[in-house]
């Protein structure tokens, strides 16, 4: 008898502490390191400029956000191809040409507007027939800066070949000419301009931005109310990102483009951090004029259209990849 007594006082006793344990269950689990590390990495192409600034203010709170930098065309089609990354910031152009050649990307946004500027040794010069028998230094022929220049020379009667100079250099010797004195004219996106504007007052020179390209581009007939799409991201399609995570990609994407632009001191050592070549001033100085304004592609395809449409009367086929591209290559919520 004693025997069962001691054995049912052991069952109630084990009962009570099975339960206790289920009763303590915590119905509200925390993220765990483990959990963190089995979300999937969000790869993310990144040329230095504006429109990778927001990134910096991502990667703060987001472990699985890898930002994997690209400086030449060549290596963004190097890493579509390989399926290394699922976004990526781009040229609005190599975007096209990346679609038109059948890789499986989507425009999933416009980052930046129109940020172009002629900067100049000269204070005198205040449009461009003033660059009439001239020598400018300008970034990649062929591309986007060399586009719309010329389109707005020709537009405004000035033949881009024979009536002044283009002389052909990349962003950092289109600098370091201008602030040598060895050419007085460049234009230069940003943080480019900041950079030189900023680099020569160190030397004790003064460079001005002389011309806002888009500004210019607003006075053509019909384009009154138009940007210049100049950089944004796409989507790799086939690259195992699902429309769920680019969207909220372009969420959180907005909310740091409007932290950035709302706090650009410090914005500008939070992107340094991520990016040394980006120095910290010429970011905070830069935000003045890079028309950080992130819409969602499908949103702004309007614009897009019109802005290459009117760019499309001077620039070669070939400069897009031989046509501009159909509905399909607008990401779609």
């Amino acid at each position: 008898m004693q025997k069962k007594i001691v054995s049912l006082v052991l069952l109630i006793a084990l009962l009570f502490v099975l339960g206790g344990c289920e009763g303590t269950k915590n119905t509200n689990p925390t993220t765990t390191s483990a959990d963190t590390a089995a979300k999937a990495e969000l790869i993310v192409g990144s040329a230095p400029g504006p429109a990778s600034y927001p990134l910096a203010y991502m990667a703060q709170d987001n472990a699985n956000l890898v930002v994997k930098p690209w400086k030449t065309y060549d290596q963004l089609l190097a890493m579509i191809t390989a399926k290394q990354v699922n976004l990526s910031s781009t040229p609005i152009t190599n975007a096209i040409i990346a679609y038109n050649k059948g890789f499986n990307v989507k425009l999933v946004n416009v980052s930046v507007w129109g940020m172009l500027y002629v900067i100049s040794s000269d204070a005198s010069i205040k449009d461009l027939s003033a660059l009439k028998g001239k020598e400018i230094a300008v970034t990649g022929q062929g591309g986007i800066h060399d586009l719309v220049f010329r389109h707005l020379l020709i537009q405004q009667g000035i033949n881009p070949d024979t009536d002044l100079r283009i002389t052909y250099l990349d962003l950092p010797e289109s600098s370091a000419k201008l602030i040598s004195g060895e050419i007085s004219y460049a234009l230069l996106n940003e943080p480019n301009s900041s950079m030189a504007i900023l680099n020569a007052k160190k030397s004790g020179k003064q460079l001005y931005r002389a011309i806002d390209l888009a500004q210019v581009w607003q006075k053509l007939p019909g384009q009154e109310s138009n940007r210049i799409p100049q950089a944004g991201y796409i989507m790799m399609a086939d690259a195992g990102i699902t429309d769920e995570e680019v969207t909220e990609f372009v969420a959180s994407f907005e909310t740091a483009a409007k932290w950035i632009n709302e706090h650009p001191v410090d914005a500008g050592p939070l992107v340094e951090k991520q990016n040394e070549f980006m120095k910290a001033t010429a970011v905070t100085e830069s935000l003045k004029f890079a028309r950080l304004q992130p819409e969602m592609a499908a949103d702004c395809r309007d614009e897009v259209e019109a802005f290459f449409n009117e760019l499309t009367k001077t620039a070669p086929a070939q400069a897009l990849g031989g046509k501009l591209p159909d509905a399909e290559f607008y990401f779609q919520k």
